[in-house]
């Protein structure tokens, strides 16, 4: 028996640019943490979604700037991350994690107490993304839902998004929706896994995150090997190998955009980009 499915939380950080990250991130088949996923399925919600996430953050920015004449720390966070996970061996439909996530956000907006018309603007701001594992082996996570939420509606932040009570109520909306629409109650549910402890999982995340790291950092180097054949290409007037270069640098900027870059790898990023004129 176990005492909820799985559902963790984390703040959208780094304003319009972290919504927009996240968004490559969940249907990048080449991200690094995507090497085993059978299939990228969005539930609800597009690319559009996020991007009405971005602007309404960066509205609610503008507005506390322009009126905001005591200071103060500005808006950095548009959104709210919520990771739905059931354990390997169940699998529902994408109909059915559809219900599961639109019964888990209908709860979120029951205790935020929200308006219709900020309900209405609630519902645009969802966006859901199925990630299907393989089904087979002993380690390794379930099918699992990335659900992004913006926190800003109008003029006001949904701060409690991001608190303790938001996370209780999902997980016990998660766990009422999966017997609801799948009939699998997690009281009945035995892990073979549950006496690893969280020593394993510790190990297992710090594993993940160095290897994201040094593949972040290979193409961060090949980029800037890239950038050196085309200012070399430039200095002889070779426009073949200019138009060659340029080309593997757009394909190697297209794989970072699903990275979470630090604030130093960003910059030199943008640095690159200016010199070599790729907007």
């Amino acid at each position: 028996m176990i005492k909820n499915w799985t559902v963790t939380t984390q703040a959208v950080k780094n304003g319009s640019d972290g919504v927009i990250t996240r968004e490559r991130y969940l249907l990048s088949q080449k991200h690094p943490n995507h090497k085993h996923t059978e299939k990228l399925i969005s539930i609800i919600g597009n690319a559009r979604t996020s991007q009405r996430i971005a602007i309404a953050g960066e509205q609610f920015k503008l507005h506390q700037k322009l009126n905001n004449t005591r200071g103060g720390r500005p808006l950095s966070s548009y959104a709210i991350e919520f990771c739905l996970t059931l354990p390997k061996g169940h699998r529902p439909t994408s109909k059915q994690w559809h219900s599961i996530v639109s019964d888990c956000c209908l709860a979120l907006a029951k205790m935020l107490k929200l308006s219709q018309e900020e309900r209405e603007q609630y519902k645009t701001q969802i966006r859901a993304v199925l990630h299907q594992q393989p089904q087979e082996g002993r380690t390794g996570t379930g099918d699992h839902v990335h659900l992004i939420i913006g926190k800003v509606i109008g003029s006001k932040v949904l701060k409690q998004l991001q608190q303790k009570q938001a996370t209780k109520l999902i997980k016990l909306a998660f766990n009422g929706a999966v017997l609801k629409h799948v009939g699998i109650d997690h009281r009945e549910y035995k892990s073979y896994e549950l006496d690893r402890g969280k020593r394993l999982e510790m190990w297992k995340y710090q594993q993940q995150q160095a290897q994201d790291s040094l593949w972040i950092q290979n193409l961060i180097n090949k980029l800037q090997t890239q950038a050196d054949k085309w200012f070399e290409a430039l200095n002889k007037d070779d426009s073949r190998q200019q138009i060659r270069q340029h080309n593997r640098l757009l394909k190697t900027f297209k794989e970072l955009s699903s990275c979470s870059l630090s604030i130093e790898q960003q910059g030199k990023v943008s640095d690159l980009k200016v010199k070599v004129g790729i907007n």
